[in-house]
């Protein structure tokens, strides 16, 4: 049985806590948190609880990091320098050089870094990979109402690198060039975000981002040869549009457009994406396969440092 900490019990750390007792290969064993009422988001028997996590690192296995962004190089670095497996909320670091060193750590250690980019295990991302070939257009939005305790972290760095990830690995192909526009509402940071990207495959992504909306939006639309594929990530919905016949009608007064299509509805095995996340850490602790995904976690962040760089956040 592995044994798991968590550390930080703030808006995501009590989620991946209790998503970690739940598991059938693992065990949640201890966690830490300077905040004591933090701690009432978890209890157990078995379950040591302490404000520093360096008193019960020597007695787990793999441990879950979900402290502020500023604090991920420091703790991750300690975890892995002592041999411990690690899943770390994304953004992996918010220093470039800084990442890379903790993926060289991971590797000479021989342990599990894995970031915590969630919307990989989303069931309608996992079907999408299955289907598409050759997109011309990806369109992303990914909008929501401002949470002050993301206000540290642009909008590219909190929200937009989920969609980065997800664009750079459906396309797989580097990217060419890209344009960036951006605007504060709520803090002092970048609250709303619009990227253009072209990458050298011919693909144009198109992505937008904000944190002062009224409503939550998490979808992604994919254009490729005769299909229209739309993807809720909230919802996990997929739907495939096919042209099937077209034509103008003009009228004496107006102009009519109509379009005959096929809509298929792709079934879609839908589970929690942050426990799939946890069992494939903890898959990866015991068999010793996919320990890193090195080349896609840092792809994604060296792009979304360098869109926040063009945008003077850096």
């Amino acid at each position: 049985m592995i044994k798991l900490g968590v550390i930080g019990l703030g808006h995501m750390g009590g989620y991946h806590a209790n998503n970690a007792r739940s598991l059938q290969k693992a065990q949640l064993t201890a966690i830490a948190d300077p905040v004591e009422t933090n701690w009432n988001k978890i209890r157990g028997a078995t379950i040591t609880t302490t404000h520093d996590f360096k008193a019960w690192l020597p007695d787990v296995d793999g441990v879950i990091i979900a402290v502020p962004t500023a604090a991920h190089y420091d703790v991750a670095k300690e975890c892995l320098r002592q041999g411990k497996h690690v899943l770390l909320e994304k953004p992996l670091t918010n220093d470039y050089e800084q990442a890379k060193e903790l993926v060289d750590l991971a590797h000479a250690n021989g342990v599990a870094l894995h970031v915590g980019h969630v919307e990989r295990f989303n069931g309608a991302i996992q079907e999408v990979k299955k289907i598409i070939n050759k997109p011309t257009l990806i369109e992303c939005h990914r909008v929501g109402p401002f949470a002050p305790r993301v206000q540290k972290d642009s909008v590219v760095l909190d929200l937009m690198i989920h969609d980065i990830d997800l664009v750079i690995n459906l396309v797989d192909a580097p990217v060419k060039s890209f344009s960036a526009h951006g605007t504060k509402v709520h803090s002092s940071s970048c609250d709303i975000a619009a990227v253009s990207i072209t990458f050298e495959n011919g693909t144009l992504a198109s992505i937008i981002s904000s944190r002062a909306s009224q409503i939550k939006k998490r979808t992604m639309a994919i254009h490729q040869p005769g299909e229209y594929m739309l993807l809720d990530f909230s919802t996990q919905d997929l739907t495939i549009h096919r042209q099937a016949t077209s034509s103008v009608q003009v009228g004496a007064d107006q102009l009519k457009y109509r379009q005959e299509s096929t809509i298929e509805r792709v079934f879609v095995y839908k589970d929690n994406p942050l426990k799939l996340e946890i069992e494939h850490f903890v898959d990866a602790i015991i068999t010793g396969d996919r320990l890193t995904n090195a080349a896609q976690d840092l792809a994604a962040l060296k792009l979304t440092f360098d869109i926040e760089r063009s945008l003077g956040l850096r």
